[in-house]
């Protein structure tokens, strides 16, 4: 489980906060939205960063975006 935080988009980008289940360190991530690449990332958990970065390029051709999120995964 990853639960993001403060998800923004621009004209240009999207990132979140993230917190590796729930607890313990920040993260960071901004994703370009012209071709959905990572340019700024500040790593706590490679497993968990898979998952946020896959959900901020889901978000990023979405208009309407929560704040916040959950990623679960089994």
């Amino acid at each position: 489980m990853v639960i993001l935080k403060n998800i923004t988009k621009t004209l240009d980008s999207i990132s979140a906060d993230y917190y590796p289940e729930g607890i313990g360190k920040k993260g960071f991530m901004k994703i370009r939205l012209s071709d959905k690449q990572i340019i700024e990332h500040e790593n706590t958990s490679s497993i968990s960063a898979l998952h946020v970065k896959m959900k901020l390029r889901e978000f990023a051709d979405m208009d309407n975006l929560p704040t916040e999120d959950i990623v679960m995964w089994y």
